[in-house]
């Protein structure tokens, strides 16, 4: 296997103090701090070095700052911890070497990282912080046609050491004798560009910000094969202590759930201000959503108020847990919540005028179609029940009479 020689100096870098005072204003008004009788774990989380590597969007360095996914919300998450940016560094630097350190450095966290069943057992994870997907990318004018994973077998593909995308080619039907290591996202489209290698794995969503900021133009690459969608984590070093892990990931769990005043959270503002939207194919058929929505509305007509409470209890059949993305929920004719199956905690909240993390009120627009038409669709961008990441789904809607005689909007919906 080839191995490029990559040299940089390590760079050592504090949060971005912007960075934290624009989430700061977003946390203030809608995301809840840690209360006096909380667990106090800030000294311990300051003692912890944070380790992470050029991987645009989710994490970068510009002129000395650190961006991304992956760092605005883990800025987001100090602030929960009341902790202030300036007590905690960053470290940026090959993803080998702040693999390597992390997995035999005592105190260390690393991110983003791709969970998969061989590393499972060497670190401690925090997340799912976000999707991402890899594919292959080839320049246009070698015009590759790879169909299948058999294809791939007959090519050479750059790939960064370390990566979890060459677990998944060697698994694939890859021979390692076709894959070329190189050390860094730059040597990566280096060796593409001069064909040290015919095509390369990477991320989909980090490769359209990696050829614009190493100044190659986009229309001269392909993506010629999709991969897998995977999730990103934080890890942190084995000897870090159950505890600590836990008590991080309540924090990002309800980071995640606060909404600010506009109706987002602060969570999908991040994923949307990178452009991390995913479309996701599930088991869910727009039939299933409509049956969904007719029996949840026929429950309603026959008795309202243990209908309401069922559905914000999660019972079935207003919460499939085979397919947990698929729920009921209802509004009423002012758009405040009445019932929500898989997150009562929104029930009473008013949402006129609040909107998706696009800036779209899709919650007016439901109410308001239901209205005018009695039933019909509503795009929008939201959050899945059951992974990380921002997705484009579209409800159904359909206006329906309780037995209490009130007017209730009742909804399912399907991403796509």
């Amino acid at each position: 296997m080839t191995s490029y020689k990559y040299h940089s100096m390590k760079i050592i870098i504090f949060l971005n103090v912007l960075m934290f005072l624009a989430l700061g204003l977003f946390l203030l008004s809608g995301c809840k701090k840690n209360t006096p009788d909380s667990p106090d774990y800030s000294d311990k989380m300051k003692a912890i070095s944070y380790l992470t590597e050029n991987y645009p969007p989710f994490n970068y360095e510009n002129e000395g700052e650190i961006y991304g996914v992956s760092a605005d919300i883990l800025n987001g998450l100090f602030t929960k911890m009341n902790i202030e940016p300036t007590d905690i560094t960053l470290e940026i630097n090959e993803w080998d070497t702040v693999y390597q350190r992390t997995l035999n450095q005592p105190n260390t966290m690393l991110f983003s990282v791709v969970r998969i069943p061989e590393r499972e057992n060497l670190f401690k994870w925090v997340g799912p912080i976000a999707p991402q997907k890899d594919v292959v990318i080839a320049l246009s004018s070698q015009q590759l046609n790879i169909t299948n994973a058999a294809d791939l077998a007959t090519h050479t593909i750059g790939v960064i050491a370390g990566y979890s995308n060459i677990t998944l080619l060697l698994n694939l039907g890859v021979p390692q004798s076709m894959l070329v290591e190189v050390n860094s996202m730059s040597d990566l489209y280096a060796g593409l560009t001069n064909q040290s290698f015919e095509c390369i794995a990477y991320s989909e969503i980090g490769h359209g910000l990696a050829v614009v900021s190493m100044g190659y133009n986009p229309d001269d690459f392909d993506i010629v094969y999709d991969l897998q969608v995977t999730q990103l984590y934080y890890a942190f070093n084995p000897g870090i202590s159950n505890e600590l892990v836990d008590y991080m990931q309540a924090v990002l769990d309800e980071f995640k759930l606060d909404k600010t005043e506009d109706g987002s959270s602060v969570y999908e503002k991040i994923l949307n201000k990178y452009q991390v939207i995913e479309h996701v194919e599930d088991n869910i058929t727009e039939q299933m959503v409509i049956d969904l929505v007719s029996t949840t509305s026929q429950h309603l007509e026959e008795n309202s108020s243990a209908t309401l409470d069922k559905i914000n209890a999660g019972e079935a059949p207003y919460h499939d847990l085979i397919n947990p993305s698929l729920y009921a929920f209802a509004y009423d004719t002012a758009v405040t919540m009445v019932a929500h199956a898989t997150n009562p905690l929104l029930v009473g909240v008013n949402f006129r005028g609040k909107t998706d993390a696009a800036g779209k009120p899709f919650r007016d627009q439901i109410v308001s179609g239901a209205l005018a038409h009695g039933t019909g669709w509503e795009d929008y961008i939201y959050t899945k029940p059951d992974q990380s990441g921002l997705y484009y789904k579209t409800t159904y809607y359909n206006l329906t009479t309780g037995s209490d005689g009130k007017l209730y909007v009742v909804c399912a919906g399907r991403y796509k």
